[in-house]
């Protein structure tokens, strides 16, 4: 049975993959952004080095979004930015996972919304 300690480290743990999964569905368009422009003002350049410093530094296990979300968004964002960051990979192919990205992030926030107006 869950005592009250675990139920309030359950929904921190909620809050903040939350926060961290609307965060991704901002960066990571922006990225995939500066990824595939021509040239990078210095701007550019920072905000991009910065996008990918709080992805290589956040330190996070795949399964969670399954746990506390029914939802495999972790797993969405970790292969979202490596394809972004893959030089190798074409245009079309980083417009397709972000696009699987973005369309399990829109039925997250439409659960959340609908869960929340209850």
């Amino acid at each position: 049975m869950l005592r009250a300690n675990d139920i309030n480290r359950i929904n921190e743990a909620n809050l903040v993959l939350r926060h961290f999964v609307d965060l991704s569905a901002y960066l990571l368009p922006f990225l995939s952004h500066l990824q595939t422009k021509k040239s990078l003002t210095e701007e550019d350049l920072k905000n991009k080095e910065k996008i990918i410093s709080v992805f290589d530094g956040y330190q996070f296990e795949t399964k969670t979004s399954e746990y506390l979300f029914n939802s495999n968004i972790l797993e969405l964002i970790k292969t979202t930015y490596a394809k972004i960051t893959n030089s190798k990979n074409e245009k079309n192919h980083q417009r397709k996972i972000l696009r699987q990205f973005l369309n399990e992030h829109k039925r997250l926030v439409n659960s959340w919304e609908y869960i929340e107006s209850n």
